[in-house]
């Protein structure tokens, strides 16, 4: 049985967004550290880098928010656009329409790398999100909880020419 909603899950497309703040008594997220020491200020790359960061982080936060509300907020464009937004908003609808609602237990993403393209206007990441989710249906748990850990690589494209970037496209790494 947990292999169905494993594949469930999976089959969602949040592969970068196993976990997050799915409130209640879900457990916030662990985002890890969003600086390192390469960034320097004379580095004109490293607050690009950043706000890639910023935007994963935020895109695995409401990730974690869609699987248990089964419903995307208005503010998803902050740090979700293009078809990773329409896949969200996809798996969403198809939980709803079937009842099963996936609470994101603990959750962990860790970004591997991080490649801005010379253009400065598109970054590909690597990351892993990793922790335990718990499937409902019709309000009832479901069994145990599942572990996920999930490899995905991540596009993103730069809004404009300001610094923020948002979540593209995902897609899982086997």
């Amino acid at each position: 049985m947990s292999r169905f909603w494993l594949s469930v899950f999976v089959g969602a497309g949040l592969a970068a967004s196993v976990a997050g703040c799915g409130g209640g008594k879900a457990s916030a997220p662990t985002l890890g550290p969003t600086t390192t020491a390469a960034h320097t200020s004379s580095d004109p790359s490293a607050a690009l880098e950043l706000a890639v960061r910023r935007a994963l982080h935020e895109n695995y936060q409401l990730s974690g928010y869609v699987l248990w509300h089964n419903v995307v907020p208005r503010t998803a464009s902050r740090s979700t656009r293009g078809p990773a937004l329409a896949g969200l908003r996809s798996a969403a609808a198809q939980r709803r329409k079937r009842g099963i609602r996936i609470r994101p237990v603990t959750g962990r993403l860790r970004i591997i790398s991080v490649v801005l393209d010379p253009s400065f206007s598109r970054a590909t990441a690597t990351t892993l999100a990793s922790g335990r989710v718990r499937p409902y249906e019709a309000g009832h748990a479901q069994g145990h909880d599942i572990a996920v850990h999930e490899r995905a690589r991540v596009q993103l494209r730069r809004v404009g020419t300001s610094q923020q970037f948002v979540v593209w496209q995902v897609s899982l790494l086997r």
